[in-house]
Order: C-alpha cells, then sequence, then structure tokens
C-alpha cells in the first residue's frame, strides 16, 4: 500500500558574490578570494537574508521572524549579531564595505549582489555528487556518520553511512537518509529541519521506503520534543510509527520511534510501556531502555529509572546518556557518588552539548552559575548556539542578576527559552508580556499539558508578578506529575520569596518526603548499590 507525505522540499543551489565575497547557500560556506571565512550558524543565516534581500533593507522584525524563528528578539540581541557579523567579514560599522545599517528600516547589503550559479534541486542527493559542493557535504558525512546520538528523549536507530570509497555508488535515496541522520546528529533546530526536508524529498521518491519512514519519525518526534510544540508534527510521528509497526510488528526501533513519538505529546504512561517493549524485542536496543529510564526519571521514580540503568549494563548494552541519568537521579537524592558519575559521563562524552547542558544544570542547582557558565563555554563550534546552550548560558546570568546579558542569551536561544524571556522581563519590571500569556488561550494548552517543566516555569512568570499564591498552585501541579528537584526551585532567581514562605516550605516537605522513599529503596537494592560502587 502507498502512503503519501507532505510536499517534499525544493532545494535551491544557490552561490551569491557580494564584491569579494562569495555565499554557499547548500555548503553554508563563505569565501573571500578563495579563503573560507568562519563565522556561527546564526550569522551565516543573517548574512544570507540580507543578500537575498539585497537592495533592499532587511528590518529587525524580519529577522526575527525568518532569521530567529521566534516571537520576539529585542533589538539588541539582532545588533550584537550583526556586529559578530561584521567581524567575521572584517567589516566597519562606521565605515561598511559590506553591512549597513538603514535608519528606521534595518540592515542592508553595500554594493550590488551576483548570482553565479541558481539551480532548482528537487534531488538533494544527486546535488551532493556535483563538483561544486561534493567536498564540503561528504566532508559533513564522514564526520558525523559513525553513529546518531540519543538524546534525553530520544532513540535513534545507528547510522548506516560507511566511510568508504563505495559510499559515493549508494543510491539517492540512502544518501538522503545519510545525510538527513547525519544532521540529526548535531541536535539544532535547523540542522533537523534540513534532516526532515531531506528525507520528504526521500519519500517523494520511494513512498514505502522504511528507513526514510523510520528516520522521519524520529526527526519529526526530535523537532516537537526539544524546538516547539507542533501537535501536526506529533501526530504525523506516532502515525508513520504505527504504520512501521504494523508492516514489521517485531521491529525494535519502530517501537521505539513509537514511544519517541508519545513521549513529545506528554503521554508518558505510553511512552515507557512502547520503550521496554522495544527493549523486549531486542535486547541490544540499550537507547530504548535508558529512554524509558530517563521517562521514569521525569515522572519522579528514580529507583524504577536506576534499575532500568542497571537492566541495560547487566546485558552488556550502553547508552550514551547512561552515565549522566544515573548521576542525576543520584544527585536529586543527596547520594555522595553522584559527582563521580558526572565525571564518568564527560569523560566519556567530552563537550557533548547533552552532557555539558545537564552538568551545567547542577552548577546552578547548586547555586555556582559562575561554574554553569564555565560549564557551558566547552561548547564547541555550532554547539555554541544550540538552544539549551544558549537558554542555560541565560539562566546563569539571570541568577547572577545580569540583566541584559540574560536577555541575550535567552532571546538568542528562541522558542524553547520563551517562558524563561517572560519571566526575566516581568522580574525586570516589564510584566506586559507576563499578564498576556496568563489571560491567553496558550494558557489553555500549557495547562492541559502533563509537563511538570512548564508547570515551573508558570510558577516562575506567576512569582515574578508577585502572584505568589498562583505560584505555589504551579509549584503543587509539579510535584504531583513527578517535579523531584528541590534546589532547583530553591535557586531560581524568582521563587525566592515562594519558597521561604510557609507555602514553600510545605511544597518542600511534599519532595523531601518523596526523595526519602526514593532513597530508601534505592540504598536497600543490593544490585544498585553495586552498580553504583562500580
Amino acid at each position: 500500500m502507498k502512503r503519501t507525505f507532505s510536499k517534499p522540499f525544493k532545494l535551491d543551489v544557490m552561490i551569491y558574490v557580494l564584491k569579494d565575497l562569495t555565499i554557499n547557500t547548500i555548503a553554508r560556506t563563505v569565501h573571500r578570494e578563495g579563503k573560507a571565512v568562519n563565522m556561527p550558524d546564526l550569522s551565516f543565516d543573517v548574512l544570507v537574508k540580507l543578500v537575498v534581500s539585497a537592495p533592499n533593507a532587511v528590518s529587525p522584525a524580519v529577522l526575527c521572524t525568518e532569521v530567529w524563528h521566534a516571537e520576539h528578539v529585542s533589538d539588541e540581541t539582532i545588533a550584537q549579531r550583526i556586529t559578530l557579523l561584521r567581524k567575521s567579514i572584517a567589516d566597519n560599522a562606521k565605515d561598511p564595505q559590506y553591512i549597513r545599517t538603514s535608519r528606521g528600516q534595518g540592515y542592508a547589503v553595500v554594493g550590488i549582489v551576483k548570482i553565479t550559479k541558481s539551480q532548482p534541486v528537487h534531488n538533494f542527493a544527486s546535488a551532493f555528487r556535483r563538483k561544486n559542493i561534493i567536498a564540503t557535504a561528504f566532508g559533513v558525512l564522514v564526520l558525523f556518520a559513525l553513529s546518531i546520538a540519543v538524546l534525553n528523549k530520544q532513540s535513534l536507530a545507528p547510522a548506516r553511512i560507511e566511510t568508504t570509497p563505495e559510499t559515493s555508488q549508494k543510491s539517492d535515496i540512502a544518501i538522503l537518509i545519510d545525510s538527513a541522520q547525519a544532521q540529526l546528529k548535531l541536535h539544532q533546530s535547523r540542522e533537523t529541519d534540513r534532516a526532515i526536508a531531506m528525507l520528504r524529498e526521500a519519500l517523494s521518491m520511494e513512498s514505502d521506503n522504511f528507513d526514510a519512514r523510520m528516520t522521519l519519525s524520529f526527526a519529526l518526534s526530535t523537532k516537537t520534543t526539544k524546538f516547539g510544540d507542533d501537535a501536526n508534527l506529533e501526530r504525523e510521528a506516532e502515525a508513520i510509527a504505527r504504520s512501521l509497526i504494523d508492516e514489521q510488528p517485531n521491529n525494535s526501533n519502530a517501537w521505539s520511534a513509537l514511544a519517541y513519538s508519545l513521549g513529545s505529546q506528554g503521554r508518558l504512561d505510553e511512552s515507557l510501556s512502547a520503550y521496554q517493549y522495544a527493549y523486549q524485542l531486542n535486547p541490544q536496543n540499550t537507547a530504548a531502555i535508558s529512554s524509558a529510564a530517563h521517562t521514569q526519571l521525569i515522572r519522579g521514580e528514580l529507583y524504577q529509572a536506576l534499575l532500568l540503568e542497571a537492566q541495560a549494563m547487566q546485558t552488556g548494552g550502553h547508552s550514551r546518556y547512561a552515565e549522566v541519568q544515573i548521576a542525576q537521579s543520584l544527585e536529586l537524592i543527596g547520594h555522595p557518588a553522584f559527582q563521580k558519575w558526572y565525571e564518568k559521563a564527560l569523560f566519556l562524552n567530552p563537550n557533548q552539548i547533552v552532557i555539558l547542558s545537564v552538568l551545567a544544570q547542577s552548577h546552578l542547582r547548586q547555586g555556582n552559575p559562575d561554574a554553569a557558565l564555565q560549564i557551558l563555554t566547552q561548547a564547541e563550534g555550532a554547539d555554541q548556539s544550540a538552544p539549551q546552550i544558549l537558554q542555560l548560558h541565560g539562566r546563569a546570568h539571570a541568577v547572577l542578576g545580569n540583566i541584559d546579558e540574560a536577555r541575550v542569551f535567552l532571546e538568542a536561544a528562541g522558542n524553547g527559552a520563551y517562558f524563561d524571556v517572560i519571566a526575566l522581563n516581568a522580574h525586570a519590571g516589564n510584566v506586559t508580556q507576563a499578564e498576556a500569556l496568563l489571560i491567553s488561550d496558550k494558557m489553555e494548552a500549557v495547562e492541559a499539558s502533563p509537563s511538570a517543566d512548564e508547570r515551573i516555569h508558570l510558577a516562575e512568570i506567576t512569582a515574578a508578578l508577585g502572584q505568589n499564591s498562583k505560584a505555589i498552585g504551579f509549584l503543587s501541579q509539579a510535584v504531583n506529575l513527578g517535579w523531584r528537584d528541590i534546589n532547583w526551585l530553591k535557586q531560581s532567581p524568582y521563587l525566592n520569596a515562594v519558597m521561604t514562605s510557609s507555602e514553600g516550605q510545605q511544597i518542600e516537605g511534599r519532595i523531601t518526603r518523596e526523595l526519602d522513599i526514593q532513597r530508601k529503596l534505592i540504598e536497600g537494592s543490593e544490585k544498585l548499590k553495586a552498580i553504583i560502587a562500580s
């Protein structure tokens, strides 16, 4: 039976020339007189928007929606990005050679932009083989081809990219799938969008391709889980996963895809069952059981989370995030071995952004924002602008009282830091966004969500408005949904008055009692004591 998917993307090969700059939009490179110019992804996207719009100026509002993909980005943040872009291309704001500021209109390029090549590419894989982009594209494939990372809520099938001469003989569809998997490994919004585009292109060529559909389901869940909710994509991911299971009921990775899609919708019980069944089908699928462990961690079932990690270890398997998830559980119950497990995680995955993010959160939890900032600076290359890294930068600066710096980072993080920006602004006296949020239609969806994290965000926003009773209500809901992190609440830059109140002390007492139960279960398990001490 044939299946149809959304209309495939048409990808354009565009090479623009602005004076001595050559900008390739597919290879995502900038050269000056043949020499590569290094710049962050966000700066590159701003540059492309300016040259594509030439000779017209581009307003901050357009940059906000079309480059940042956010509802609001301050003019200061955009101005700082223009400054960074100018620095990359050695431009001078006082005597601009490439980018000028157009008073009241935004920013525009200086001079005439020429297009040296314009070719619609319906088959992205064929474009990869073209001489003028093959070196860059193949380099990306080789660099990221070894495996597909498993995010905290994610279980991807291993990439099948081969770093051999035979790679060039692969079918167009296989190249698209491998390329998409490589993009997904970058854990960033724009790269996830590119992966989805490639997979839709593959499915326009062969709508029943099992691997393409499998990877697309994972990609759609990644998009909604990490880069903003989209109910349509969530449902599509689930529908694809269920169709895969219909065809291959015993395919462990298909069940992992279903579990991931259910988790992205907040259906944690169903997600947990699907992950456990995926592992039952294939005990080598340690990513599935580790994802199940993370689901239990989110639900506050720390004992069960550690048992699942122990189960995976006893079968000889290993998940990239096992160590950091064990560390998180141990830290919450105050076990002294948590630091050792964080060190293991960092040693095994140096500079990996999920590990760095969790370590930064630990430092914030311990009231050490300077150490958190130091950890975050270890992110390399494009990871420096990963939303979770920027968000935690902003959080650390908010704790330090650096409001302007915090706002710059949080706005740059995009939709993932939407609630953080609102809380920060309300705390600084600008209550307009916060008050509008609390009476908007969006609140219905937020309040219906089974996410403890969102309740904590709402507690911070209402506390910043001085509505402490509402904040207590949201905190109570979060505890009901499995929130067990007392120290995060106590170190919040917005919740101090709430947590020191009598009602806040009652919330703390509730969490403490729950953690005491988990601690006794963990310390009473010989299996877990052996794992923790290893």
